[in-house]
This record gives C-alpha cells, sequence and structure tokens, in this order.
C-alpha cells in the first residue's frame, strides 16, 4: 500500500538513526511532533512494532489523534480503531499505545520495539520515570529503539541532580556508540517562515536572552530571569558550611505539598547567619517533616526555634482534634509553644525588599553548599513587572 506522508530533511535525519537512542535537543515549532507521527504510522503499517508514544499530559493525547493521526489516516484511506479509555491506536499491522508523565503508573509493565518521548525536557524531570518505567521496557527486544525529542529544560533538576534529558545529551555528545544526538533550531522547519520565527524570537528575548538559546536553538542553559527576585544573593555566599553544636538551630518551614521544605540556620553571637542543611520531601506530609527532623536534628530539638509560613496555623479539617500544623509539630517533636514563633506571611513585594535588605545589609551570610535546593531558587526564582 502506498501513502502519501511528507518529511522535511531534518525529520528524516534523526529519525533514519539506527542508535538505540536517538536524542533531539530542538527549539519550539522545529517539527519533532509532525515528523514522529509520520514514522508510527510508517513503521505501524509495515508490522514494526508494537510502539508506545508518551506525551507530557494526557489531555493531549486525543488532540494529537484528531489532529496529526486522523487527518492523515483520511487522506490515506486507512482505516483505525481507537480506544479513547485505553488510549490504544490500531491501524495498519499493529498499534500505538499512547501514555502520558501525568499518570507514571500507566506506562509501567509492557515492552515496545520503539518508544517515543514528545517533550522531552518536561517528561524526564521525573528521573524515576525515566529509570523504573522507560528503559526496562527497551530491554526484551534487541533492537528496541528510544527517540527522546523536546525543547530542554535546564541543566539540572531543582535538587540539584543532573536533569536526565541532559545527561541522555551528554552521554550522546561524548560519543557514546549507542546514542546518536541530533540537535535543531526553530528555524530549521522549512514550512514556517524566518519572520516568523524572528518574531518569536524577539518576543521571548524580552522576558530573557538566554531564554532564546533554549526555546528557539534548543541549547541546554541554566538562566536566571532579567528581574530576579533575590538581586543581591551572589556565589560567595555558598560555602562550605558546618553546624555550630553550641547554638540553636531555627527550623523555617515552608507548606507546599510537593516538595514539603524546611531550611535549618543558626545565627552565632558573632552575627554570623548560615543555612546549614535544607529538607524537601516529595509527596510529603506532616507525619513525614517531624520524622525527618528528628532524625537528622533530635540532640537539638530541646532547645530549636520553629518558624515559616503561615498557612501552617490554620486548623486542619481531618486531623485530630482539628489541630494545626504547627500544633502538631509541637506535638510531634515533644517541643514547647514558645518555640514556635510565626508571624503573618508578607506580600511578595515586602517579603523581596526584606530579603535583598537583609543580604545586602547583614555582614556574615554563608549557605551550604550542599543546600542545593536553597541556591538553585535563589540564583534561579524571577520575578514578574508586578
Amino acid at each position: 500500500m502506498r501513502i502519501d506522508l511528507t518529511y522535511t530533511d531534518k525529520q528524516i535525519e534523526f529519525l533514519g538513526s539506527d542508535k538505540k537512542f536517538t536524542i533531539v535537543p530542538k527549539g519550539r515549532r522545529f517539527g519533532a511532533t509532525e515528523g514522529m507521527v509520520n514514522d508510527s504510522i510508517e513503521k505501524t503499517m509495515e508490522g514494526m512494532g508494537p510502539i508506545l508514544w508518551v506525551d507530557t499530559i494526557n489531555g493531549n493525547i486525543d488532540r494529537y489523534i484528531e489532529r496529526y493521526y486522523m487527518p492523515k489516516f483520511k487522506k490515506n484511506s486507512i482505516p483505525f480503531e481507537y480506544n479513547v479509555q485505553k488510549k490504544i491506536l490500531k491501524f495498519g499491522n499493529g498499534y500505538i499505545d499512547f501514555r502520558s508523565a501525568d499518570n507514571p503508573s500507566s506506562i509501567e509493565g509492557f515492552a515496545y520495539k520503539k518508544i517515543l518521548l514528545n517533550e522531552a525536557g518536561i517528561i524526564l524531570k521525573d528521573e524515576y520515570l525515566f529509570t523504573n518505567a522507560i528503559l526496562p521496557m527497551l530491554v526484551d527486544y534487541p533492537d528496541s529503539q528510544l527517540i527522546a525529542a523536546g525543547v530542554p529544560k535546564g541543566k539540572y533538576l531543582k535538587n540539584g541532580d543532573k536533569h536526565p534529558f541532559f545527561k541522555l545529551y551528554e552521554r550522546g555528545m561524548s560519543g557514546h556508540k549507542d546514542y546518536a544526538v541530533f540537535k535543531y533550531s526553530s528555524y530549521d522547519n522549512p514550512f514556517l517562515s524566518n519572520d516568523a520565527i524572528k518574531q518569536l524570537e524577539m518576543e521571548i528575548a524580552a522576558m530573557s536572552d538566554l531564554m532564546v538559546q533554549q526555546e528557539i536553538y534548543g541549547e541546554f542553559v541554566e538562566y536566571s530571569g532579567n528581574n530576579p527576585f533575590l538581586y543581591n544573593f551572589n556565589d560567595e555566599m555558598v560555602k562550605d558550611v558546618s553546624i555550630n553544636p553550641r547554638m540553636q538551630i531555627v527550623i523555617s518551614i515552608d507548606f507546599n505539598i510537593n516538595p514539603f521544605c524546611a531550611v535549618i540556620s543558626q545565627t552565632d553571637f558573632m552575627n554570623n547567619f548560615n543555612i546549614i542543611d535544607e529538607i524537601a520531601i516529595d509527596n510529603g506530609n506532616i507525619g513525614k517533616m517531624i520524622a525527618e527532623i528528628k532524625a537528622r536534628y533530635a540532640r537539638y530539638i530541646p532547645t530549636c526555634l520553629i518558624t515559616g509560613d503561615a498557612m501552617g496555623k490554620n486548623r486542619q479539617i481531618g486531623s485530630r482534634d482539628n489541630y494545626s500544623l504547627y500544633e502538631q509539630l509541637q506535638m510531634g517533636l515533644g517541643i514547647s509553644s514558645k518555640q514556635i514563633r510565626v508571624s503573618n506571611n508578607p506580600t511578595h513585594e515586602n517579603s523581596r525588599a526584606d530579603c535583598n535588605y537583609f543580604f545586602f545589609f547583614f555582614p556574615n551570610i554563608a549557605i551550604s553548599d550542599k543546600c542545593h535546593g536553597v541556591v538553585r531558587d535563589m540564583k534561579y526564582v524571577h520575578s514578574d513587572g508586578t
């Protein structure tokens, strides 16, 4: 059967790779999605499969079927069957499974000849998803292949570990025999005018010049916005810091859902302010935070000071006796109510002014070089115009 599918030269280039791992960092609107759709149709018609398509969110899948696959099926008179609930597209001599990174448990447990990652920079932020779900599914077939394409999303994760997409890119650039890297910019799509891409580039440049390198040219960069939140931070504050066993520790808590965070600090008699540790608990709860504090700082708890996010003072429906989070901390750690001091949350504007005033005028600030999340937030979080 003859089918009519149109490829660009660059799409043919990376889709023609015979390496087990094909890594494609690219700029926006390059056309990787269109190319992978065409390739998955062609390979399935030829009987090569099964194929897995992984996207960022489940809601995208039906839209891709409707906007990318169905017009090609109609144009080429290809009969197909799509199961909306199971996300299985059957046609030709095989099928394609569609899964999403926002439901990683649905991805595990099957073997595939080819796995296509669309927007790999976003999907691969979850290292567990890659190492525990995607990689094992490439084992059963000796000629299985992974194509990971997407706009890069930084070199490092928030916890300081290398982004898995960046690690794959580095391995490919090192000359590993099982890896191939193809890097493209938005300008490599011949179906888009250079003027349209230039306009997009100018819009992105208004936010950050380095962001242009990422979003248009497919570069792995670490960037701060043009308006950093903590503009008085500098890298010289990051040092080898150790705890002073004779000093009180201050545990400052932020009641995020994921991750549930805290920083541990000390201020000594010489006005040295040290951030000595950070706690970040994925999908955490107050019980896990209490256990982690006990595990790390049991000997310091009797004299510690607890502070942080004022939201923790709210009563918790569903908790024992409707206790607030801080009251649960007090009971769990066995401390006095006088050891908990929480003021009302400031506005973002006042918080930013206070933080920068403190970082400018306080004589001796040190942040442990082991506090990767804190340091990354201080360097890279930025503000908008308001």
